[in-house]
């Protein structure tokens, strides 16, 4: 491949090895919205920081770039999408080191995990009007959401074939799964009953090529319809949920029941155990909130600073 961002010894330009970095991408399967993800991020840093035609001026670029406020999550997602693209830099030799390396991760920040209570997802899944086509759909993509914490744009590929209801299992395939990688996910007794239901109304005449979870048209949903239909459920069950806190929900309710956080990660399609620990990291900090409130030890050091009943006659 001809190298079309090395112009010379000095000269660099990002903007041509973002293409290139891309079109590399693409030809190892990368998901079309990592693509996405990763021009944004890397378009993102070009436009604060347009000059950098050498390593040492990327190098100032990147430590100004991140030495700017930013909440801790962001933070780490704009790192690791950078880090990424400047270490295909170095491995094609456009780059003589990586500069965005020493530069460390932000503490995690467990705030951005939005556990729901059982009681409100049991609201949210009343909402549905479960007699029309869709609000049935709505109510089994909801139920599977929280049966499984498979992510929402996964759910809007998978097909009718995916499905084993005898097993009680859904795959997700390769090219649907974020991380390129397959995994068996397991149904529960309820939400396979309420698949049965749902394939008995789903057009017959659709094609195999059309997602399980279809729109009446038999279109894929996409983030921005299933997002404006949940809020609209959550407006008339009176909570608050966002699609991607019923991933959230299954992994902190899962943990909270099995203790395995090994077992989560193949669930949730991690690639390693690292976001897994935020949702263990979660867990740990709910527990220690409610014992500090709940503790008996707690309570009994109030009780000595209680104002005395007695009246002093000599003050």
């Amino acid at each position: 491949m001809a190298r079309l961002a090395k112009l010379n010894p000095k000269v660099f330009d990002l903007s041509l090895a973002l293409e290139e970095f891309l079109l590399a991408k693409q030809a190892d399967g990368v998901a079309q919205r990592t693509l996405d993800d990763y021009r944004f991020h890397v378009e993102t840093f070009l436009k604060v920081h347009p000059n950098t035609t050498n390593y040492e001026a990327i190098r100032k670029a990147v430590i100004r770039y991140f030495s700017q406020p930013s909440s801790p999550g962001y933070r780490n997602i704009k790192l690791r999408y950078l880090k990424a693209f400047f270490n295909w830099c170095v491995a094609e030799g456009y780059l003589p080191a990586n500069p965005a390396q020493g530069i460390r991760k932000a503490k995690e920040d467990l705030g951005n995990i939005r556990h729901v209570p059982l009681e409100a997802l049991k609201k949210l899944l009343d909402a549905p009007d479960k007699k029309a086509y869709t609000g049935l759909r709505d109510y089994c993509l909801l139920l599977v959401q929280i049966d499984t914490g498979a992510r929402p744009g996964e759910l809007f590929q998978v097909r009718v074939s995916d499905l084993n209801l005898e097993a009680r299992e859904l795959y997700i395939r390769p090219e649907v799964a974020k991380t390129r990688v397959g995994r068996t996910l397991v149904l529960s007794p309820f939400t396979t009953q309420a698949l049965v239901k749902f394939l008995k109304v789903r057009p017959t005449w659709w094609s195999e090529d059309v997602p399980l979870f279809a729109t009446e048209n038999g279109r894929p949903l996409d983030r921005s319809q299933w997002a404006a239909r949940v809020r609209e459920y959550c407006r008339k069950a009176g909570v608050k949920v966002t699609p991607y806190g019923l991933r959230h929900s299954f992994a902190i309710e899962f943990l909270k029941e099995a203790n395995d956080p090994f077992a989560l990660q193949r669930i949730l399609g991690h690639q390693d155990l690292a976001m897994t620990r935020r949702y263990v990291r979660y867990l740990q900090d709910d527990i220690r909130g409610a014992h500090e409130k709940a503790s008996p030890v707690q309570k009994l050091q109030s009780i000595g600073r209680r104002a005395s009943r007695k009246v002093d006659s000599h003050a």
